[in-house]
């Protein structure tokens, strides 16, 4: 009994104590009220009848960040270039190994080249002349046929975009088939003359050597899926993966980052309850503590239509995760020194008689 008695006073005590000395606890371990950074000290102050309204942002290339990744898993076999290095579009910047996809490119183009021999042991037979005259035939009606498609093709385009009658379509579809029966039958005088081979013979090798032909190309453009190339022109701002490394489409797997990093904006978060004081060519300016009390000035140049949760957080335990913000893009007059993902303030100067609308959002606000 004694023991428990002994126990309990030392708990009361402990209590006592913690409750006397939090305080002071309070007081070493948490900054004082009346400190203030260099940075924050020259914002502008900020009440209910202030024009100015304030959120975080977060510098961005105006041409967006490109993850580029392969169309299909291999092995990445190499890097072709470095972080900071200035890229070309279309230029190729990775490529995984290619020995498999190499193979089969030369094994169809072996098979459509064995194939075409095939064919033209089929098609050789006639006197020379009148192959000479009847082919000549073929390739001029071959020519109109192609010529129709392709008319026929651009009328259909035009169409589509409302430019056009659908009548002109017609008589170009009208005009193709036309050709293409011209085509056939001119073809079909040329085979016919063949008495070395029957037609159904050569129209059978014409057929395997064009699917042979249709194979290379089909394997020519998976060997050119192992080759990445930058889609813009820009700095590599990442490399994500290296050489040795398996890359796969099953999930996100970028290989490198790629951006036009020549122009850069602020995308600021604003909280939703000041949206209606928010309109593009307001004036603003972004700060944050790499540069000190320095000031990047700007125009709003564009204002969400629709608010979100927040993405740029500072991770302070005073912080609301659960704020609704509105996405404010500011375009900068000058950058020099910014760099991609750096965040900090955003100060915006709204209409000069916007403070009383403040005011009036703020009480409702708080009232609710």
């Amino acid at each position: 009994m004694k023991t428990v008695i002994a126990i309990i006073v030392i708990i009361l005590g402990a209590a006592f104590f913690v409750h006397w000395q939090s305080p002071q606890w309070l007081n070493d371990f948490l900054p004082a009220t009346d400190r203030q950074t260099e940075t924050f000290g020259q914002m502008p102050e900020l009440n209910k009848q202030s024009p100015w309204v304030a959120g975080f942002g977060k510098v961005e290339p105006v041409s967006q960040k490109r993850h580029l990744a392969f169309e299909i898993s291999g092995l990445l076999e190499e890097v072709l270039v470095k972080e900071g290095d200035t890229v070309q579009q279309g230029q190729e910047v990775a490529k995984l190994r290619d020995d498999e996809y190499s193979a089969r490119l030369d094994a169809a183009r072996s098979d459509a080249q064995a194939l075409k021999a095939q064919y033209d042991k089929l098609m050789a037979g006639a006197r020379q002349e009148e192959k000479t005259e009847t082919l000549s035939v073929v390739q001029r009606t071959k020519s109109v046929m192609e010529n129709a498609r392709v008319e026929m093709k651009r009328r259909k385009e035009l169409l589509a975009q409302n430019l056009i009658a659908k009548e002109e379509v017609d008589r170009t579809e009208t005009e193709y088939l036309v050709a293409e029966k011209e085509y056939e039958e001119a073809r079909q005088r040329y085979l016919v003359m063949k008495n070395f081979s029957r037609k159904e013979d050569i129209a059978t090798a014409w057929a395997q050597y064009e699917a042979a032909v249709q194979n290379a190309l089909d394997m020519q453009a998976q060997l050119e899926k192992t080759r990445l190339r930058s889609p813009v022109a820009g700095k590599v701002l990442r490399v994500h993966r290296q050489p040795g490394e398996n890359v796969s489409i099953f999930f996100e797997c970028p290989v490198l980052t790629v951006a036009d990093i020549s122009r850069y904006q602020i995308r600021a978060e604003i909280n939703e309850k000041y949206a209606a004081l928010l309109e593009p060519g307001q004036k603003a300016y972004f700060t944050s503590e790499a540069f000190g009390s320095s000031r990047f000035e700007g125009r709003i140049e564009r204002v969400g239509y629709m608010t979100g949760p927040k993405t740029v957080t500072l991770d302070l335990p005073q912080e609301k995760a659960d704020t609704k913000v509105i996405e404010t893009i500011i375009s900068l007059d000058s950058q020099d020194g910014l760099v991609t993902g750096l965040t900090g303030d955003v100060f915006i100067l709204t209409n000069e008689n916007s403070g009383q609308i403040r005011t009036q959002v703020e009480n409702t606000t708080d009232n609710q």
